[in-house]
Parts: structure tokens; sequence; C-alpha cells
């Protein structure tokens, strides 16, 4: 087993448990412990980002569709976080690895991209049904 691999488990580990039972227990729809977004702050606009607390901590509730009102590309997204994490996890623990060649391929990076980038444009149109996507 690689030492550097499993330091880097255990430290992810904590970090999203810590960050876990933070998100539960002070959710962010309520508490202002968690940090503004900047770019919001400045233009009034949302990012990518914009409500991905909020979502957070809705799924940590059990709240689906309102963590999707807050940013469903977080939601829509969180699954390749999972299984990237699930993959990292399996080849620190395991002998036979997996290869994770999906997120190194250039057509799904630029996808990603690009979804990211129609995302931030069209959550910042100011009529319906776009503004449904406004955090």
């Amino acid at each position: 087993m690689n030492k550097k691999a499993l330091a880097q488990f255990i430290i992810v580990t904590i970090a999203v448990v810590v960050l876990s039972l933070l998100y539960f227990f002070f959710p962010a729809t309520t508490s202002t412990i968690y940090p503004k977004c900047i770019f919001h702050s400045l233009t009034g606009l949302d990012c990518p980002g914009c409500g991905s607390q909020r979502a957070a901590s809705a799924l940590l509730h059990g709240k689906l569709l309102e963590a999707l009102d807050y940013n469903i590309l977080f939601v829509l997204l969180l699954p390749f976080i999972l299984y990237s994490a699930f993959v990292f996890s399996w080849n620190v623990f395991s002998s036979k690895k997996i290869g994770q060649n999906i997120f190194y391929s250039v057509g799904f990076v630029r996808t990603i991209l690009c979804l990211v980038l129609v995302f931030w444009i069209v959550r910042n149109i100011p009529v319906r049904p776009f503004s449904w996507l406004k955090a």
C-alpha cells in the first residue's frame, strides 16, 4: 500500500466527514458562517457554483428537489465526483487498480467545460424558464 496515497485518503476522508457534519448541523440556508461568492457579491450575477453550498446542505437532509433548485449542475455532476472518490479509495486499498480514463479524456473535459459555461450564461438570463436556474 502506498503510504502517500493512504495519507491523502485519510486527510480527504476527515475533511469530507467534517464538512458533511458542518453542512448538516449548520445548514447553508440559515447559517452565516460560510463564505459568500465573490463573483455574485461584485456583479449580482450567479456563477456556476452559486447555490452549491445550499444544495449540499439540502442533499444531506434528504431534500433532493430543494438541492436541484439551488444548483442543478452541482447535483447532476455529484455522481461523477462520488465515482472519482470511490475509484481513488479503491486504488488506495486494492492491489487491482481501476483506471479513471473518462476524467482524462479531452472530450469529457471539453464537454464539462462547455456545460459549465452554458449553465453560467443561461442561469443569468432573467426570463422564464431560465430564471428557474437562478440560485
